[in-house]
């Protein structure tokens, strides 16, 4: 479908509003998706969404899981000694879906974290592409990527800073390598090379980061499938449970020592704890485990997460 009927006349401004609202709310289409299927810009998607909203075509109801939500929020920064967590209601939903919600939850915190004189740090992960994508305004501020690339073409870290940084209208510093490379070697050679060289020095300056959480055991990390099979098996007799922005853990947040290390190109874990805000973007009862790793390691002190996922974070017993 177009923004034409099937007799080739355009649909009135109003029949528009509610086909997107349509698509939005009930058919859990992201922005990036409605402009693609119906040729806008997701700036006028996000535009008619709000719109939708003043007029009445949309309304909003808050109920009671919002409020469990908040009292969830308020136990996890009292748990792990956060500043700031976000636990969207997310009942009986698909895992993309669930992701896109943690997208837009993600956008809207980092609204409120960003002001002009800050640098954006932006590491890979899906679920902060659906950040990226549900991001509709942001302080002029530079974005630096902190990992290598990983992903499919038009979905990688590299396109993600691209996107941000085209919202922020400042300067971006992209990671021109890939997030894993044959050897520790290599990994040196590239550190020291122009345009690496610059994005690693740029890690220093960060001061708002925004990271995914990849979890090992149960598998749901794209860094996994880099690694061969033997390196697979070695990294699981270790221990990894999570990794996140590169930076691999154990499940208790320990660093995992393996000389794969080496090969990671992105911020080291000393680097990224000296950041003064690191927004993890995870959910999904799959990571459960691993995003404890990630807050247990102190690593970020921030969390945007759903429902299911916090009760498990917030139980006595460790997760199973």
């Amino acid at each position: 479908m177009s923004t034409h009927r099937p007799d080739g006349s355009p649909l009135t401004h109003d029949e528009l509003l509610i086909d997107v609202a349509r698509r939005y709310y009930f058919s859990n289409e992201s922005k990036v998706e409605i402009a693609t299927t119906l040729g806008l810009s997701r700036f006028k998607v996000a535009r008619m969404l709000e719109e939708a909203v003043h007029r009445g075509a949309v309304r909003i109801t808050l109920h009671r899981p919002t409020t469990r939500a908040s009292e969830l929020s308020v136990r996890l920064k009292q748990r792990y000694g956060l500043n700031h967590a976000v636990v969207v209601p997310t009942e009986q939903r698909t895992e993309p879906e669930v992701r896109r919600l943690l997208g837009d939850a993600g956008a809207r915190l980092l609204t409120t974290l960003l002001a002009e004189g800050d640098v954006l740090g932006v590491s890979w992960g899906r679920t902060i592409k659906a950040l990226a994508e549900a991001t509709v305004s942001l302080p002029r501020v530079p974005v630096v990527q902190l990992s290598g690339i990983a992903g499919n073409p038009g979905e990688n870290s590299m396109e993600l800073v691209r996107i941000l940084s085209s919202i922020t209208k400042d300067d971006a510093f992209p990671l021109y390598t890939p997030l894993l490379v044959p050897d520790a070697a290599t990994a040196r050679s590239l550190r020291h090379s122009p345009g690496v060289a610059e994005a690693f020095d740029r890690f220093r300056s960060v001061s708002v980061a925004v990271v995914a959480v990849g979890s090992w055991n149960p598998a749901n990390s794209q860094l996994r499938t880099f690694f061969s099979t033997q390196d697979q098996a070695a990294l699981t007799a270790m221990g990894l449970q999570a990794e996140t922005g590169g930076i691999l853990l154990d499940a208790e947040g320990r660093e995992i020592d393996s000389p794969v290390v080496e090969r990671i190109m992105g911020i080291s874990s000393v680097e990224l704890r000296a950041v003064p805000t690191v927004v993890a973007v995870a959910g999904h009862v799959t990571k459960a485990k691993a995003i404890r790793s990630v807050l247990l390691a102190g690593i970020a002190n921030a969390l945007v997460t759903d429902e299911a996922v916090a009760r498990l974070l917030l139980q006595e017993d460790p997760l199973i």
